[in-house]
């Protein structure tokens, strides 16, 4: 079941195989389901004596809060609706992916299926989609949502090729970065940043770091030298594969670090909230009521949500938990986990997305509570 939910942006080349098997190609909607809730039935009898009461109640308080919203906050019911589904049954439950992954144990599957995710999608996008596709409706100026969705993939490569260097695993994930310059958006390389600045000057002390460090500097003063040319090479490239250069352009024109209006729709936000009788915030969705999807930044995105007082003690709840998460799972593979998950959700959602639709999110909360309460239980045990 986990390894189907690490993979699960593949599902939708799933869906191109069942179109072509007998009997199958009449029901692909039945056979997609089935394929994601047969593993999750068959895992209930091992999952259920994984979780405590807590972790019920957490899920069960995300589940009230939005359900609640449709009387406390009416005037957003067009979107709960659009997306509550979604949320109670995809999103929230990522916590509990969260709580049972077991890194130690998973890392070199999530490691397979996450090379396979990257070098299948470059496979459809540069050969597959260029003779059979419109590639301006499937690719477009900013291909926003497939980007995002091969960031945890490209980040977790990223991850291993630092913690373990191998040349396939450096080819793969320089596949992985190159295509998301393609899709032309810039948040899942902020995202990358970090946790490869992160993991270079604070994870990288295996035998033999120094020389990869090494390497890993002159490679970078050798591109930053030449950028200019390799900007044009790659412009080139994409322009004749139909790819987005939107990247490559703002780079040109000094344009990169424009935040694109996002200042103009947080102070707009602000001034909505401190304008009305919004002491409990908007509600779930509710800035969508002022053309604003969400408002690209963690902390007023939970204010917008939950208002002022509850919004920034649920921010100071978090980051204590995390860190603290994070201190316990010193010296552990886990705690590398938490940064890699910190770096595809947190530092995304300063960027885009809103922290209710962003399954990373609950998979972090959910894997920091895994060694909170580890951490408690050997700390009982001992006293026993």
């Amino acid at each position: 079941m986990i390894y189907i939910v690490w993979a699960s942006m593949l599902f939708v080349f799933l869906r191109g195989i069942f179109n072509r098997l007998p009997i199958i190609n009449n029901n692909v909607d039945i056979a997609i389901a089935l394929y994601f809730i047969i593993p999750v039935i068959l895992a209930i009898p091992s999952l259920i004596n994984k979780f405590c009461i807590a972790d019920y109640l957490f899920y069960l308080f995300n589940v009230f809060y939005l359900l609640s919203c449709y009387s406390f906050f009416p005037e957003n019911t067009t979107y709960l609706d659009e997306n509550a589904a979604m949320c109670i049954f995809c999103v929230f439950t990522f916590y509990f992916i969260g709580r049972v992954i077991d890194i130690d144990q998973s890392y070199n599957i999530f490691l397979l299926l996450s090379t396979c995710c990257i070098l299948i999608m470059v496979f459809y996008y540069s050969v597959y989609a260029q003779g059979n596709k419109n590639m301006e409706e499937i690719a477009g100026d900013d291909n926003m949502y497939t980007a995002y969705q091969l960031l945890p993939h490209v980040a977790f490569l990223l991850w291993s090729t630092l913690n373990k260097f191998r040349i396939w695993k450096a080819v793969v994930t320089f596949l992985g970065l190159i295509f998301l310059l393609s899709c032309g958006t810039r948040g899942p390389f902020v995202c990358l940043g970090f946790l490869g600045v992160v993991y270079f000057f604070f994870f990288m002390k295996f035998k033999g770091a120094i020389y990869i460090k090494i390497s890993i500097i002159i490679l970078s003063t050798i591109a930053f030298i030449n950028l200019y040319s390799i900007v044009l090479f790659l412009a080139k490239m994409f322009t004749g594969m139909q790819l987005s250069t939107r990247i490559l352009e703002k780079i040109l024109t000094g344009e990169l670090g424009n935040d694109s209006y996002r200042s103009v729709l947080r102070d707009k936000l602000y001034d909505v909230l401190n304008s009305g009788d919004h002491f409990w915030g908007l509600g779930a969705f509710g800035c969508r009521n002022y053309d604003i999807i969400y408002p690209h930044y963690l902390p007023l995105d939970l204010v917008c949500t939950y208002g002022y007082l509850l919004g920034y003690i649920l921010l100071i709840l978090l980051i204590l938990f995390i860190a603290f998460a994070f201190w316990l799972s010193r010296g552990k593979k886990s705690q590398e986990f938490l940064l890699f998950l910190f770096s595809v959700s947190i530092i995304k959602l300063f960027l885009s997305n809103s922290f209710i639709l962003e399954p990373y999110f609950f998979m972090l909360i959910g894997a920091s509570a895994t060694e909170i309460i580890q951490y408690y239980s050997i700390k009982k045990t001992e006293l026993l």
